[in-house]
């Protein structure tokens, strides 16, 4: 008997749970990247030109790194395990902004959380 009304608590506790659309909460927002640790380069047709890179831990190891310009063209890569990256003028959009003193975001998607909140960085030279 008390194993029949065990069964028959676990079922009405599922069902409920069921149909009152319980879900796992969302996944979190990845966290920032570490702007102290990431350059943007104008760069000159002599060094190669523009140049994107973060240092190691600038970003999660393995995360999808969006760089978006003020006009709104992006250029993704990926992490490597130590949590940096690197763009260079090949990797970017024809019309992507070189103007010094501009800003460029940053943000990093890893699995398991969302986009991560954008944080600045300056165009230099």
């Amino acid at each position: 008997m008390k194993k029949l009304i065990l069964i028959g608590s676990v079922v009405i506790i599922s069902l409920a749970l069921l149909f009152t659309g319980c879900t796992a909460p969302p996944p979190a927002d990845c966290p920032e990247p570490d702007s102290s640790k990431i350059t943007a380069s104008s760069g000159t047709p002599g060094t190669g030109g523009m140049m994107i890179g973060g240092a190691a831990g600038a970003v999660e190891p393995g995360a999808t790194v969006t760089v978006t310009d003020g006009d709104g063209h992006t250029a993704t890569t990926t992490a490597d395990e130590n949590g940096s990256f690197v763009l260079t003028e090949l990797d970017l959009p024809e019309d992507f902004d070189h103007t010094i003193g501009n800003t460029l975001s940053v943000t990093q998607k890893s699995e398991g959380c969302n986009e991560s909140p954008a944080v600045n960085v300056p165009i230099t030279q």
